[in-house]
């Protein structure tokens, strides 16, 4: 078997890891245990479609009183987006982005930057385009991740482009 370079030898999320996608097979080969950068970046964008597309605990119910709720997982996702049409574009910008640092730990908090495309065009379609922009944690070095994002408001969802590096 033909060992990866390092820099493909990347260790998946503990939601793939824990994923069983040969359920008959006893034992898992030591090739799946590890993942590649073009994989690590798709696993990344599923998990931001999730994250973007889940309305969090705090939308219904207020959690003041209960702040380690509000910080943990059972917080997962974002205010409800049919709240956001009334939001300038600066703040929806802020509430994506303290959203990635606090449920993406793959990408590095410091290089994140999330931009509304074009913020100053009047929304006639209730759609939003931005662009999350970053270094995703590897080794031996970051690499860099740019998404494209399309908040469609009429029907409550986000779709992310396929993963690319800037300027290809």
């Amino acid at each position: 078997m033909v060992e990866r370079p390092l820099a493909d030898r990347l260790v998946p999320s503990l939601l793939d890891r824990l994923t069983d996608d040969n359920p008959f097979q006893q034992v898992e080969p030591r090739e799946a245990r590890v993942t590649s950068s073009v994989n690590l970046r798709y696993s990344i964008q599923r998990d931001l479609e999730w994250l973007f597309n889940t309305t969090r605990l705090a939308s219904d119910i207020d959690l003041t009183p209960y702040p380690e709720v509000q910080s943990s997982v059972l917080n997962f996702g974002i205010p409800d987006l049919g709240a956001m049409t009334s939001k300038s574009a600066e703040e929806i910008e802020d509430i994506l982005h303290e959203a990635i640092v606090h449920f993406e730990p793959r990408l590095i908090a410091d290089s994140l930057l999330v931009s509304i495309v074009e913020p100053n065009k009047p929304r006639r379609s209730n759609r939003l385009d931005f662009q999350i922009e970053g270094q995703l944690w590897s080794q031996p070095l970051p690499q860099a991740l740019y998404l494209r994002t399309e908040f469609d408001l009429d029907v409550h969802a986000v779709q992310i482009a396929k993963p690319r590096q800037r300027g290809s």
